[in-house]
């Protein structure tokens, strides 16, 4: 279960990757983007929107990067599951 949600989470940010590669500029930032984005969601697992995390992070050409250690960085990456 875990490989799999693993290999959507990458099918997600190559294709991101894919779209923005057109730019040389998106490079430099794109890949601490996406190594914050994936570190954070594997601590966070499920808890942790990754998809937002990278599509914020490139938005912002790399101003708004997570540090999985710092919450205040988190705001609006982490969510709640409720039990029924």
């Amino acid at each position: 279960m875990g490989e799999i949600r693993r290999s959507k989470i990458t099918v997600i940010f190559v294709f991101t990757f894919l779209l923005l590669w057109h730019t040389e500029s998106v490079v430099g930032y794109f890949g601490v983007c996406l190594s914050n984005c994936v570190q954070c969601k594997e601590m966070f697992g499920m808890y942790f929107h990754g998809r937002a995390c990278a599509e914020s992070c490139v938005k912002s050409r790399g101003l708004i990067s997570p540090d999985c250690n710092n919450p205040n960085t988190l705001r609006g990456f982490l969510k709640r599951y409720h039990s029924d």
